[in-house]
């Protein structure tokens, strides 16, 4: 698999380095250029054990590449891997759907929270599988942006008795 890690901080750059040593095919791009020159001469600009062994045996194996060139990153690896602060504004066209047992409908901007009541359903998923105890109980669906904010668009509610 191909994996574009946006972001070479301490998460993209560990977490573009193990899923290299995991056999994936990853490329981390950072709009620091000089990041992005010392990280392709050899030099780690973070400390973390073991880090500069996993990244040079990586970038050996062909495994592992740094870039500034983010559109080269996004054509041509099938996964985009953003760690959390890289992004500041949303994205138009990249929010994702949650769906809240016994919640109300968020107001726009809202942070949706990544935990109960609420569960990420997204990621080209046609159909989601929750277990509920028997009785009634609300579903909402939201529409999130890529920062995990609801987005006034949409957000529906239906009521459905569970059964035993």
């Amino acid at each position: 698999m191909n994996i574009c890690v946006v972001g070479t901080g301490y998460v993209g750059l560990v977490t573009g380095a193990c899923l290299a040593d995991f056999g994936m095919n990853v490329v981390c791009v950072d709009k620091d250029e000089a990041k992005i020159s010392a990280l392709q001469a050899g030099r780690i600009p973070i400390y973390e054990p073991g880090l500069e062994e996993i990244v040079a045996k990586n970038e050996r194996a062909g495994r592992l590449r740094f870039t500034t060139d983010l559109k080269f990153g996004i054509e041509n690896y099938q996964v985009a891997a953003v760690p959390p602060g890289t992004v500041e504004t949303a994205r138009p066209g990249m929010g994702h759907y949650h769906v809240a047992v016994d919640s109300e409908c968020l107001t726009a901007g809202t942070a949706i929270v990544k935990a109960a009541p609420w569960v990420h359903f997204g990621d080209g998923k046609a159909e989601i599988d929750m277990q509920l105890p028997p009785g009634m109980h609300k579903l909402t669906l939201q529409l999130g942006d890529d920062l995990h904010r609801a987005v006034d668009t949409l957000c529906t509610s239906i009521n459905v008795n569970v059964s035993e």
